[in-house]
């Protein structure tokens, strides 16, 4: 795989970017604050004792309202890692992994089960797990003050993450942070077996179709032979004064899958045909 270096966020990026910060526009409209996080919001007993399954989606273009600092390093840390990511494994691959690590970060945040849970940083530290995969000695500002290797940035995100979530630290959702890690490890790991299978099963599934045409259309050759030829070779002795109704009947169908072999033939006027 190959990597592009640093440049114009790709559309999958852009798009990302442009849906989180009109969504938070939309928050800070008045009346619709409220109304929005509550309606997208993540909580995991409505999601799983109500069925409320779009919020493990809708959650994750949700931000804390009051404050831009939540959008904004998300959003910041979206593009600084992201841009690199989709350039290499193309938009439709990156937005299959983003929104996988941010759906899965949600569900891995279950034991928090009345919690209102909002944010995109459960999928863009799967970006940054990904990135600190391809790139693990790679400085990056960590809390934007201390350079370190993308890996380390990682490992103490995830060490916070894992510490935070047994306790109450903060009232940061740390088992989602920790699940997006978890989740982009796990992707990054066995990416290339789960192709390969879903490859194989792509492949016995086009040689099981090939298989199925290839018996229906000797299922038809051997009808056309045990029972339309007998019925040609009646006409060509006798005339089709000499059909009885079934056996027009039987032609009749016969026209309309093997139409070109019995043109070929040049035995029945098709004409016979259109008032049966």
């Amino acid at each position: 795989m190959m990597f592009h270096g640093y440049g114009r966020a790709g559309k999958a990026v852009t798009y990302l970017l442009i849906a989180n910060i009109a969504v938070y526009v939309l928050q800070n409209v008045p009346g619709l604050r409220l109304a929005m996080v509550n309606w997208g919001g993540l909580v995991p007993s409505l999601v799983f004792s109500r069925a409320h399954v779009w919020r493990i989606v809708t959650y994750m273009f949700l931000h804390d309202p009051v404050t831009i600092w939540h959008l904004l390093f998300n959003m910041l840390a979206l593009w600084m890692f992201g841009v690199e990511i989709e350039a290499g494994w193309g938009q439709r691959r990156f937005l299959t992994f983003y929104f996988l690590c941010g759906i899965c970060s949600g569900l891995f945040s279950v034991i928090m089960w009345n919690t209102l849970i909002i944010g995109a940083s459960g999928a863009v530290l799967g970006v940054l797990t990904a990135y600190a995969f391809y790139f693990p000695d790679r400085r990056i500002l960590m809390f934007f003050i201390f350079p370190v290797p993308a890996r380390w940035a990682v490992a103490i995100i995830g060490f916070i993450s894992l510490w935070g979530s047994m306790g109450s630290v903060g009232g940061v959702a740390h088992l989602t942070h920790l699940g997006g890690i978890v989740v982009a490890l796990v992707y990054l790991k066995y990416y290339n077996q789960a192709n390969a299978l879903l490859e194989h099963v792509r492949d016995l599934r086009s040689e099981k179709q090939r298989r199925r045409r290839a018996e229906e259309y000797l299922r038809r050759e051997r009808r056309f032979e045990e029972v339309i030829d007998p019925i040609l070779k009646k006409v060509s002795e006798s005339g089709m004064e000499s059909l009885t109704r079934e056996e027009k009947k039987e032609l009749q169908k016969a026209s309309r899958t093997n139409r070109e072999k019995m043109k070929k033939q040049k035995i029945v006027p098709f004409d016979v045909f259109k008032k049966l």
